[in-house]
């Protein structure tokens, strides 16, 4: 019977080994030349076709999820982009169906390391283990992936039982390797995720770039995992032990203008020449107002950035002839309108600028979402809490300018929350899921963040049938895995 893998033995697809980016050599159709295998560099660049593979499409993985929800008046032409944004999609959707395939691709490449480079002769382990952590990393971030598209969200049953995606763990070398998998509930693909994560946190990855896999970065997803599951105790833990490793820029235009840098957990590279995302589904040429221009700001945006100074504050920087400026806004949006420019005029994000290029990285994991993570995650716990505050207060007094009208410096802590702000718990971590709403916008998050705290999703039910992918048809077709509700 065909399988989940019948698109890997394409020999244009099935590690795709005549493209230099991966291993070098002859690719007879349909299995696999195991002698590109016998030597640390072969598996280096099988590892290169991981990171390759997430590459493809880490800009749609980013925006697609964004464009379902009401931080984004969707204005992408093409029609399998449309049915994504509309919330309106089907089993033949070119875009789904390549990414599926590329997502399964790039888990069995990194199944292969994980299952054969053990068997390396004449190499040392530190070696071989910190690729082996790499690809438990990068097969984690793969199903986590998956599962956030194709499944129903974290809670929408009591037992999580609802139907996951398959878990493809073994490696497929030869065609006789090909085994039908059915489908996971989304609880056993998340607990295959943190096994993953846990595996790679083990194990020395000796890389510190955040390009690639880092232990940091399997630390972080597992924190970020914990923050939807509403482990609290878990995800403040997690993210606490993150922090201290990274290093908030001074400014909020840095990390976009600046790749790897001090702030970057995990971020999907692009250069010059990659041709990110296929080139017309680039983020930059997708998000950026010079590009395609596809993805509008909202009122329900620009909104949540007016709440986020308090009318107590307000009243304050008005008593000290003062104001905030939040430079998320004059900083990361973008207009065609002259100055000076109000937040109604700014009608696009500019965190992805090289529309010319594709050279922008979409962000996966940063310092940012780990402080507000563990914020929020203590204020759960804890209730109203100082840690919780000071935190908060580090992502607020980064991004917003206190100034007199004359454009000196003002006193800051009139922005600052204090204690007393807040007389409930549920205060607290509103605040903080505001500014997390403004930091974290267009990076890939809103509309997991919004499951996760069952709100809807641009008023569709956070649970609803057409939130979710499809199972592509061409997978239905060579296969008994059952379609999703709604298909």
């Amino acid at each position: 019977m065909k399988t989940i893998y019948n698109f890997l033995i394409s020999s244009t697809i099935l590690l795709t080994i005549s493209c230099n980016k991966y291993l070098d050599g002859p690719q007879p159709t349909g299995s696999i030349d195991m002698n590109n295998l016998n030597t640390l560099q072969g598996f280096q660049s099988l590892m290169n076709g991981v990171y390759n593979g997430i590459q493809n499409y880490g800009s749609q993985l980013t925006y697609y999820s964004e464009s379902m929800t009401d931080f984004v008046d969707w204005n992408l032409s093409f029609t399998e982009a449309r049915q994504i944004g509309y919330q309106s999609m089907t089993a033949n959707n070119p875009q789904i169906t390549s990414m599926w395939d590329q997502l399964y691709k790039a888990i069995n490449d990194a199944n292969i390391v994980i299952a054969k480079i053990d068997n390396l002769q004449n190499t040392q382990q530190s070696q071989k283990d910190n690729l082996k952590g790499q690809a438990y990393f990068t097969r984690a971030l793969m199903y986590y992936y998956l599962v956030q598209y194709w499944s129903k969200p974290w809670n929408s049953q009591p037992d999580n039982a609802q139907m996951g995606v398959p878990l493809m763990l073994d490696p497929v070398i030869n065609t006789s390797d090909f085994q039908d998998k059915p489908r996971g509930t989304v609880k056993e693909v998340y607990d295959q995720i943190d096994r993953d994560l846990q595996s790679a946190e083990g194990l020395a990855i000796t890389n510190t770039s955040p390009g690639k896999a880092t232990n940091y970065a399997a630390t972080a997803l597992r924190a970020r995992i914990a923050l939807i599951q509403g482990r609290w105790q878990d995800a403040a833990t997690l993210a606490g032990d993150v922090i201290p490793h990274y290093s908030l820029l001074p400014d909020v235009k840095s990390f976009f203008r600046e790749p790897l840098g001090a702030e970057s957990i995990f971020e999907i590279v692009n250069t010059i020449g990659d041709a990110a995302g296929g080139g017309n589904y680039a983020i930059s040429v997708v998000c950026n107002i010079n590009g395609r221009a596809g993805v509008k700001i909202t009122d329900s945006y620009r909104n949540t950035v007016r709440s986020l100074i308090t009318d107590v504050q307000k009243q304050a920087l008005t008593a000290n002839g003062l104001i905030a400026i939040d430079t998320r806004v004059t900083e990361l949006l973008a207009s065609r309108s002259a100055p000076p420019l109000t937040l109604d005029l700014y009608t696009h994000t500019n965190k992805y600028e090289d529309w010319i290029n594709l050279a922008d990285n979409p962000p996966v994991l940063r310092l940012p979402e780990m402080i507000l993570t563990r914020a929020e995650a203590l204020a759960e716990q804890n209730g109203i809490n100082q840690t919780s505050i000071d935190l908060l207060n580090q992502i607020r007094t980064r991004s917003i300018k206190v100034v007199d009208q004359n454009n000196n410096p003002g006193d800051k802590s009139l922005i600052e929350f204090k204690i007393s702000d807040f007389s409930t718990k549920e205060d607290l971590i509103d605040a903080i899921f505001r500014e997390r709403e403004v930091e974290l916008s267009y990076e890939g998050l809103r509309k997991m963040d919004l499951q996760r705290k069952k709100m809807s999703v641009r008023g569709t039910p956070w649970d609803s049938d057409i939130l979710v992918f499809p199972i592509p048809q061409s997978q239905l077709d060579a296969s008994d895995l059952p379609q999703n509700p709604g298909y």
